[in-house]
């Protein structure tokens, strides 16, 4: 959820919660001040009748008393009620062929010797209509304050966030490989221009770092490659002369193969370091299985002399949106491992699906399965190897965004890859 939404909504939350509450409350204060206000009234009414007592000499007095107030009824009865009481009741009203609800006041008065309960009742149906008006205004005001909050708030954080948002976008788009700067927009809120400008000295310094690390490890590796070159160039002349020994010769040849790992340790290290800055950024649509299939054929010869069979099953060719050579280099790795370390008269079962890729080999279980994917770790110090390829694999997986995973089971090896 977005930062904007997610305060509209707790501002919206909250304002609704404010109207649910506050609008019972509202109404039964008001209901509760035009009571009181009645009663009041009623009370008052009491009064003038008391006065009025000193005019009624006959029982002729008191119809003609009620005939001209309605509102007031008088009951006779042998005992006066004990207190005044004041409550709400529905009675039939003839004007509106319907019951009403009345505010009755209920006390005891004397007449002329004659005990009485006295009822005086106002309509409480003006009343109710008038609060019903109040409650519908209050409502509606609370309604257009809510919405004008809600939309004030929206168009007024939008035009604030404007800067962050366009800030997040250029953030977003930028290649640490392609662009040496990162141009910000200007702001009038001095938080988004500190973050602006902490941003900016940032990606400045990660270029700088960038740049100085590729120019390291091009240098490194072209600074490696010539004496190694020159050092293998000489051996072989020296291989090549009449008056070396038998001992001579394999101190020699152990030379070479010790230049030949160098050489191959360098290629991975400076491959290593290609991937972990992320300077493979070219990618096209390739297919799983046509990789799979030339990394097969590159290995042939070597799964051949050692009488290892290999078996491609393939259910559903994949399509990967990925660089060629890290892809390459992923399946190659994959494969020669498995080879390697599988023994004679072994067997490799590659299976291919359209979400995964995994490679089993023949072999003993392993020793420090934990470190398998670390650098330079090797189950075994007797298979030549630089102890880079299973890195190389984890680090492609890394930046590609694929899943790998290592299990063994019925005395194989499986690595998975997960597209």
């Amino acid at each position: 959820m977005k930062l904007l939404d997610r305060t509209i909504k707790n501002y919206l939350l909250y304002s609704i919660l404010l109207v649910i509450s506050c609008t019972p409350l509202f109404y039964f204060s008001i209901r509760y001040l035009f009571e009181h206000d009645m009663d009041e009234v009623l009370i008052a009414h009491k009064d003038d009748f008391n006065r009025s007592i000193a005019y009624m000499k006959s029982g002729k007095d008191i119809d003609f008393y009620h005939l001209m107030n309605k509102e007031f009824v008088l009951r006779p009865t042998a005992v006066l009620p004990l207190r005044d009481s004041l409550f709400t009741l529905d009675l039939y009203d003839s004007s509106a062929a319907t019951r009403v609800p009345h505010r009755i006041f209920s006390t005891g008065v004397t007449v002329n010797g004659q005990h009485y309960e006295l009822q005086i009742r106002e309509s409480m149906v003006n009343t109710r209509s008038l609060i019903g008006a109040i409650m519908s205004i209050q409502v509606l005001m609370l309604s257009l304050l809510l919405g004008g909050l809600v939309l004030i708030n929206r168009r007024l954080s939008k035009k604030i966030w404007s800067p962050f948002y366009i800030l997040l976008e250029r953030v977003k788009k930028y290649q640490i490989d392609q662009d040496k700067t990162l141009e910000l927009p200007p702001s009038s809120t001095a938080e988004f221009r500190d973050l602006g400008l902490v941003i900016r000295q940032l990606i400045d310094k990660n270029h700088d770092a960038y740049q100085s690390q590729k120019e390291f490890t091009e240098n490194a590796s072209h600074e490696l490659q010539t004496p190694l070159a020159i050092s293998r160039a000489k051996l072989e002349l020296l291989a090549q002369t009449k008056e070396l020994t038998q001992e001579q010769a394999e101190l020699v040849e152990n030379l070479l193969d010790s230049i030949d790992r160098l050489t191959r340790l360098n290629k991975s290290l400076l491959l290593l370091s290609k991937i972990e800055n992320r300077q493979f950024f070219e990618t096209e649509d390739i297919s799983l299985k046509a990789v799979v299939n030339r990394s097969i054929e590159a290995y042939h010869r070597q799964a051949r002399e050692r009488h290892i069979t290999v078996n491609f099953e393939v259910t559903e060719d994949a399509v990967l949106r990925i660089n060629p050579i890290i892809l390459e280099v992923l399946t190659s790795n994959l494969i020669s491992n498995a080879i390697r370390y599988t023994p004679d008269q072994g067997e490799v079962m590659i299976k291919q699906t359209g979400t995964q890729l995994q490679i089993s080999n023949t072999g003993l279980p392993l020793q420090h399965p934990e470190k398998l994917f670390e650098r330079f770790h090797r189950e075994s110090r007797t298979i030549l190897g630089s102890g880079l390829g299973l890195a190389l694999v984890k680090k492609i997986c890394e930046v590609s965004n694929y899943q790998v995973s290592y299990r063994y089971s019925s005395a194989m090896h499986h690595f998975i890859i997960s597209f």
